[in-house]
Order: structure tokens, then C-alpha cells, then sequence
């Protein structure tokens, strides 16, 4: 018998895109799945649509419930999911037709605990898609051990919808609730516990980015978006107890978030004065750390040198003046 995947599928607001979502992943060439959509209180006709499919495919489990994001909604899933294996589709995303059968195909090949495949973002905008830029493991399908695989993502990025997991790994592990960047939260958990992790560069998701749609990715910086920040910090603290020899790729990481931070905040100085004073000293205490800027582009160097110098003639301001200029 076939091993069961389930794929979960966390749904909101999204009726204009989600029959396209759901019919990639209704006709994939690998039929053993247990599709579940999770209909996280959605205003709109997104519900309905989901009872439409789950009417004509036995595959098909809807879960109707309160507002709860992102991460509630995944959970939701993760909670009731019965397959061997699991993935997830963000549900204004697509993928590709043979996605989930080459993923497990490449999987129990190299005797892997999780699969990747390879990204397309596109992006939208005035009815027409062009493809902004695609991921890159090289030429063949390959393995490598879950340290390495860790040294990867903190030089590149993470996300949950470009994988094939065992359902194992998932044991105690949950997303944080209420948190963005909650993929980059759990990510060094999941790959504690893998043995080997293996990748193909054939495009399988599509990624989808809708200029002016207000999703969470293309929206203002907000002190919700600190969550960045918080996690790669997080990540640096569980490195420096676990892969000592992982260090400074988490260190880069960390500095990189810090510095988008900061780079962010100077759109509005008023709005973020209270966290500006400890980012800035924080900052101060990176560019004093020996060796900080190894592996850093000569233009993020500067930046970080140009933010560091600004703070510091803001503080000047401040302290002169008793009050916080835009």
C-alpha cells in the first residue's frame, strides 16, 4: 500500500485564487493523500468552496474554524493529519502536477527525513505573472547531513511549503501562534531531529506575490514583522548550545535581522522611539565584535555602518532636545 501524505492547507480570505490552489493539489500525479483544508474563519466564500471539493473527493477533510492565522490554522491540521508523511500549501500558492511523487521519490532514495523542492516566485501584478527569480541546488537532485542542511538555510531562507516532511518530525513541535515569520521559528527543531535532508532543483511551488494585495510579506514594516528578529536571535542562542561549530552562520543571520530592523524603523522614528534605543545598542555591540562583517557584501557593511553613525546623531538629538523628531 502507498504511503498516506497529508497535505494541510490553511485557508483565508483567499476566494479568488483558492480553486486554482486546490485543483494542484487534487490532480497530483501521487493519489495517496489526505487533503486538509483548514478554513480559519474566512469572511468570504472560502468555506463554501472547500465543502464544494471535499463533496466530490473522499481525499478531501475541511476544518471550519475561528480566525485564528496562520500558524492556528497549520497547527489545526497537524493535529488531526493521519499520513506517513506531511506537507503544506499556502492557499494563494499552487504546485506543480508531479510535486508530492518526485519529493518522496527523492526521500526514501537517499533515505532522507525531509524533501525539497525547487521554488518559483511569481509575481502578479495587473493580471500579468513573471517569474521574479527561482531557487538553485544545482543541476542533479543531491543529499547532505542535517548540520549542512542548517548551514544552508542561514545562508539562503526557509519556508514550510516547499517541502515533503516525515510526519514524525512534527511530534511536539506546533507553530507559534499569533507570530509571522513562524516557519523560521521551528525550523532548527526540525532539522535536529533529521539525519539527512535532500533537495532537487525542479520547480514544483509557485510562490505567488500580488503587488498591492496587502499580504502579510508585502505589508508596511510593523513591530509584528520584529518577529523576524526575535526568532533568528532565538536560533543564534539554540546554535551556540548545540552546533558550536554552526556560530557564525547564525551569528550572520542574527546581525542580518538586526539590521533590517533598524533599516526599517528609520521610515518612522516617532512610531518605533521606544524600541529604537535598544536596537541601537545592540548594533553598537555587533560592529564592535571582531570579525563581524565576515561574509557580508561591501553595500550591507555600509549600511550597517550608515544606520550605527544616523542612531548615533539621533540619540545626540534626543538627548539634546528631549523629544523624538520623524
Amino acid at each position: 500500500m502507498q504511503d498516506l501524505i497529508s497535505v494541510i492547507v490553511p485557508i483565508y480570505n483567499v476566494e479568488q485564487h483558492l480553486k486554482k490552489c486546490l485543483d494542484s493539489i487534487y490532480n497530483q500525479t501521487y493519489h495517496n493523500l489526505e487533503i486538509i483544508l483548514v478554513d480559519d474563519g474566512s469572511p468570504d466564500n472560502c468555506g463554501a468552496i472547500c465543502d464544494e471539493y471535499a463533496q466530490k473527493d473522499s481525499r478531501i477533510r475541511v476544518i471550519h474554524k475561528k480566525n485564528g492565522g496562520l500558524s492556528d490554522a497549520r497547527n489545526a491540521g497537524l493535529d488531526v493529519m493521519s499520513g506517513d508523511y506531511v506537507a503544506f500549501v499556502d492557499s494563494d500558492d499552487w504546485i506543480e502536477p508531479a510535486m508530492y511523487e518526485t519529493l518522496l521519490t527523492n526521500l526514501k532514495l537517499y533515505r532522507a527525513d525531509m524533501s525539497f523542492g525547487g521554488v518559483a516566485d511569481d509575481v502578479e501584478k495587473d493580471g500579468k505573472i513573471t517569474t521574479a527569480k527561482k531557487s538553485n541546488y544545482g543541476a542533479q537532485p543531491f543529499s547532505e547531513s542535517s548540520t549542512d542542511a542548517m548551514k544552508r538555510y542561514f545562508c539562503g531562507s526557509w519556508a514550510a511549503w516547499d517541502k515533503l516532511y516525515k510526519a514524525e518530525l512534527f511530534d511536539g513541535i506546533r507553530y507559534p501562534v499569533g507570530e509571522i515569520n513562524e516557519d523560521e521559528a521551528i525550523v532548527l527543531q526540525l532539522l535536529d531531529r533529521c539525519k539527512r535532508v535532500c533537495y532537487t532543483n525542479e520547480v514544483f511551488y509557485h510562490y505567488m506575490k500580488r503587488v498591492g494585495s496587502g499580504s502579510i510579506t508585502t505589508a508596511a514594516f510593523s513591530r509584528k514583522k520584529i518577529a523576524w528578529y526575535d526568532h533568528c536571535k532565538h536560533n543564534l542562542d539554540f546554535i551556540s548550545n548545540n552546533y558550536p561549530e554552526l556560530i557564525p552562520y547564525a551569528k550572520r543571520r542574527y546581525y542580518s535581522s538586526l539590521i533590517w530592523v533598524l533599516n526599517n524603523m528609520t521610515a518612522d522614528l516617532k512610531k518605533f522611539a521606544d524600541l529604537i534605543p535598544i536596537y541601537r545598542k545592540e548594533l553598537k555591540e555587533v560592529i564592535n565584535e571582531p570579525g563581524w562583517a565576515n561574509g557580508f557584501s561591501k553595500k550591507e557593511k555600509i549600511r550597517a555602518y550608515l544606520l550605527a553613525y544616523c542612531y548615533y546623531l539621533y540619540a545626540g538629538v534626543v538627548r539634546l532636545f528631549g523629544k523624538h523628531y520623524t
